[in-house]
């Protein structure tokens, strides 16, 4: 059972636990804290024999026999000693630890049920918890050298941060000498790529729900300081019941270190101009550049084409570092995806202009995407006096003044490179 004991307010979890002796159990009191787990003979710690400090780099093995939770391993004085607990306890415990350091032996936790997808990533196979009987899906990433357990390391911290409904949440992580197995939910339905192979059309009110949610989850992303760096269809799922999720953050960066951690970076066809014009990394390009993947997806989903799509991979990489492209379909939804594909990242939207305006779409289906935009961006201008706005588009100017200066500006941009890239 669970002590209740006057703690200071880093106190997270509190219960006891007991190692076995030749002639007489031992009793500690545990406390989790936020940066430690303390163990004592005695309720308010006065005098604290087991510490351990807890950072991301910290590991922790468990005993589990006859798929029960029963204890763990504790380190002390260079050697591993055994504690055992309740059951619910210790349960508890894991699941608190999970977002905070690494854990061992994988395979005694979870059972493999079959494999979803591979790559020169690792796999993501599809496995079930013994003990909560929980279906998740795991992430394994082979750790091949120093720079590859870089890449893993940052992708499980931003992992770590992150908790919102449109983003995949991380629940543990597990390292053995090669591989890292990161342990998240299992969303039960498909990625867009599929969807959109499978499904021909969709309704008008469909794809502004759907990117509805994508903004959501982007702009909280970005409010965190990250960059995802890999919007598409494949890195998007969708539940069974219509719930929307990023995936795969493997080349996501903390703002501040886009020219460090693999600066160019992306998926030809979806990735922004600005991303693959960096010529010797000498330009910070900002959250925007995931708009302009996100408007690349959105004119996937409405035509089933690519923006640049071309006879050979080198002819995509080419159209999409020059951002050369033609729209020539016409309505409402076309021009949103001309808002998010504008060259000029200071001419683009914000992740948080386009949510706005998604929401606004949503609820005035006469919106002008157009007349919205030049409002946005120009209302300051002479010409802003001459627009003709809706009564509906009328009531949300106040609040559009607010977040005219964009957010998410790009610090600099340069001219398109007439250069083939390399």
């Amino acid at each position: 059972m669970q002590i209740n004991c006057q703690q200071n307010d880093q106190q997270i979890l509190l219960f006891t636990v007991f190692r076995k002796h030749f002639f007489r159990d031992q009793s500690y009191y545990l406390k989790l804290s936020k940066k430690q787990i303390l163990m004592s003979q005695e309720c308010q710690f006065v005098k604290t024999k087991y510490i351990l400090d807890l950072n991301p780099q910290t590991q922790f093995e468990w005993i589990v026999r006859d798929q029960q939770l029963i204890g763990f391993l504790f380190p002390y004085q260079n050697k591993m000693k055994e504690f055992f607990g309740d059951s619910n306890n210790l349960i508890e415990l894991k699941q608190r630890l999970g977002k905070q350091i690494l854990f061992k032996s994988l395979t005694v936790h979870y059972k493999l049920i079959k494999y979803l997808d591979s790559g020169t990533f690792g796999q993501i196979s599809l496995q079930s918890n013994y003990i909560s009987k929980q279906l998740v899906a795991i992430k394994t990433l082979i750790n091949s050298n120093k720079s590859a357990q870089q890449q893993i390391e940052n992708e499980i911290k931003i992992l770590r941060t992150l908790n919102h409904p449109n983003i995949l949440s991380i629940q543990e992580v597990f390292l053995t000498n090669l591989t890292y197995s990161i342990i998240t939910e299992f969303v039960e339905g498909k990625n867009l790529k599929k969807l959109i192979q499978e499904k021909s059309e969709f309704q008008e009110l469909t794809i502004l729900q759907l990117l509805k949610q994508l903004f959501e989850g982007l702009s909280y992303i970005h409010k965190m300081g990250i960059i995802h760096r890999d919007i598409k269809p494949a890195n998007i799922m969708l539940s069974k019941n219509g719930i929307l999720k990023i995936v795969d953050f493997g080349l996501s960066c903390y703002m501040g270190n886009q020219l460090q951690e693999t600066p160019k970076c992306g998926t030809p066809g979806f990735c922004a101009p600005e991303i693959l014009q960096n010529i010797d990394n000498q330009v910070i390009y900002d959250y925007k550049v995931d708009v302009f993947s996100a408007g690349c997806v959105l004119y996937k989903i409405l035509t089933s084409k690519g923006l640049f799509d071309a006879d050979t991979s080198v002819e995509v990489l080419k159209k999409n570092k020059n951002c050369l492209f033609i729209i020539k379909e016409q309505g409402r939804l076309f021009d949103l995806v001309k808002t998010m594909l504008k060259q000029n990242p200071l001419e683009r939207l914000s992740s948080e202009q386009t949510l706005l305006l998604i929401n606004l779409m949503i609820e005035d289906d006469t919106l002008d995407v157009n007349t919205w935009y030049r409002h946005q961006f120009n209302s300051n201008q002479s010409t802003s006096s001459n627009i003709c706005l809706t009564p509906k588009q009328s009531a949300y100017c106040k609040s559009l003044q607010k977040t005219q200066s964009t957010p998410n500006y790009s610090r600099s941009f340069f001219s398109i490179s007439s250069k083939t890239y390399r």
